[in-house]
């Protein structure tokens, strides 16, 4: 590499990571009792003047503390569901009372009893989720995000979230075989350090369970025979290339890939903190791939490449505004959606459309235009995962293939400090360079509440 390429490269690593929070200090587990308690500073805290500090509901605070350790912080919370059902946002007044006041390093300490489901005749039929700490008597799971574990900031006025840091922890679990901390390697141990200079999401894995290494990748809890970890990290790497060649991006790390039991009979899902993907299910987990059904292994598939494709929408770039969620999960599935024509085949391909054609029961929905905020979305899976990429599929007929990958690409890529409906527009039209043709499509697919007919029309009749 050309050496001014890359101090350029080094300069702008560095321009991003100092950009981020950083966690330090320790937290003290157990899976048995489900008992949390934590003793956290976060530092290179960003000047915000509106924000708020996301931590689980479950945890009793002790204190938000100077960063010398010499005096407690007065606070004050809020509970807003239509930012988080999971966690209050905590903030410190000024002076005044009336503004907020935000220090560059704030020490954190709180504890937490959660529920230990180990028992799955006492377990509810559903009540998992993701955003759920879930003690299942063997295991803790927690992503970063949405659990709030650990103290993530919000800035309230650019709806951006700080999820993603910079860390050094220790973890100590003394009824733990493994732990594992995201963005680090998976420990057979009941307490370790976890440092990473690079910002990521923090889940958290840990209990008695087993973990295997393969071709780079760190399988947890995944009861794959070494033949089977091959297979998986062959098509893992498959699916990767594909993403890369269509979108001219790099993909990241290795995945780590975790298997675990959800604390509900009937809850199963797949969720992506890059680099872990996580599957929740009490089936066979990652070795759904190697069933006989044909139709259950091209299903999962498909499953694993929408996954695989949230490093870009997700990782590579977060999404915020109303449309945000939209835009991380519809583009998400309609990237697994060409990869699956391309390289699962035409009728895993036409199996998967027919199904959401199945579940599009209304001819009109809220236009991409209209929404103001998530609530706006009505029936929010529906909305996400079926409307907007059939949208997409439509924009793709309308536009071409190429044109679909240049446009996506800017989508990754253009600077801008909002992701909203204009950055949408605006993308869009610096790929297509004709206002003509982008007025027609904003008409029929992006504004009209009847676009859904308009899809219909184009990709059936």
């Amino acid at each position: 590499m050309d050496k001014s390429l890359f101090l350029l490269l080094l300069l702008i690593s560095s321009q991003v990571f100092s950009q981020a929070p950083k966690l330090t200090g320790n937290i003290n587990i157990s899976v048995k009792t489900g008992v949390i308690d934590a003793n956290f500073k976060l530092e290179n805290i960003p000047k915000i003047k509106n924000y708020l500090i996301y931590l689980n509901t479950g945890f009793n605070i002790q204190y938000l503390r100077s960063e010398a350790n010499t005096f407690n912080y007065a606070t004050r919370k809020e509970y807003n569901p239509d930012l988080t059902d999971e966690s209050f946002g905590y903030y410190l007044p000024d002076d005044t009372g009336k503004a907020k006041f935000l220090p560059s390093a704030l020490r954190f300490k709180y504890t937490g009893k959660f529920p230990v489901i180990a028992d799955k005749k006492k377990a509810s039929d559903r009540g998992d989720w993701k955003g759920n700490i879930a003690f299942n008597g063997k295991t803790i799971r927690a992503d970063g995000l949405q659990t709030g574990w650990y103290p993530v900031l919000y800035d309230v006025d650019t709806d951006k979230k700080y999820h993603m840091m910079a860390h050094d922890i220790v973890v100590k679990c003394e009824d733990c075989r493994s732990i594992y901390v995201n963005g680090s390697e998976p420990i057979s141990a009941q307490e370790g350090r976890f440092k990473r200079d690079e910002p990521v999401e923090l889940i958290l894995f840990a209990g008695d369970y087993d973990f295997a290494q393969e071709s780079g990748s760190f399988y947890l809890n995944t009861e794959l025979s070494p033949m089977e970890l091959k297979t998986l990290g062959k098509i893992s790497s498959e699916f990767k290339r594909y993403y890369e060649s269509k979108l001219s991006l790099a993909y990241g790390e290795n995945i780590v890939y975790v298997h675990t039991t959800p604390v509900s009979l009937e809850n199963a899902w797949l969720f992506v903190s890059f680099p872990a993907i996580v599957n929740i299910s009490h089936k066979k987990g990652f070795k759904e791939l190697f069933n006989e059904d044909e139709e259950d292994k091209a299903w999962f598939k498909q499953f694993l490449a929408h996954e695989l494709a949230h490093y870009y929408f997700g990782t590579y770039r977060k999404f915020n505004s109303a449309l945000g969620d939209m835009f991380t999960e519809s583009f998400a599935e309609y990237l697994s959606l060409k990869l699956s024509r391309d390289l699962l085949g035409e009728q895993a391909y036409e199996k998967n459309i027919d199904k959401k054609w199945s579940r599009i029961n209304a001819k009109a929905f809220p236009s991409m235009q209209s929404i103001q905020s998530t609530l706006d979305y009505g029936n929010r899976n529906t909305y996400v995962y079926i409307y907007a990429p059939l949208i997409w599929l439509a924009l793709e007929r309308e536009l071409g293939e190429e044109v679909m990958w240049q446009w996506i690409n800017r989508m990754l890529t253009a600077k801008t400090e909002m992701t909203d409906y204009e950055f949408m527009l605006s993308t869009l039209g610096q790929v297509l360079q004709d206002e003509v043709v982008l007025k027609r499509i904003t008409a029929e697919y992006l504004s009209d509440p009847q676009a859904i007919e308009n899809v219909r029309t184009l990709l059936i009749h």
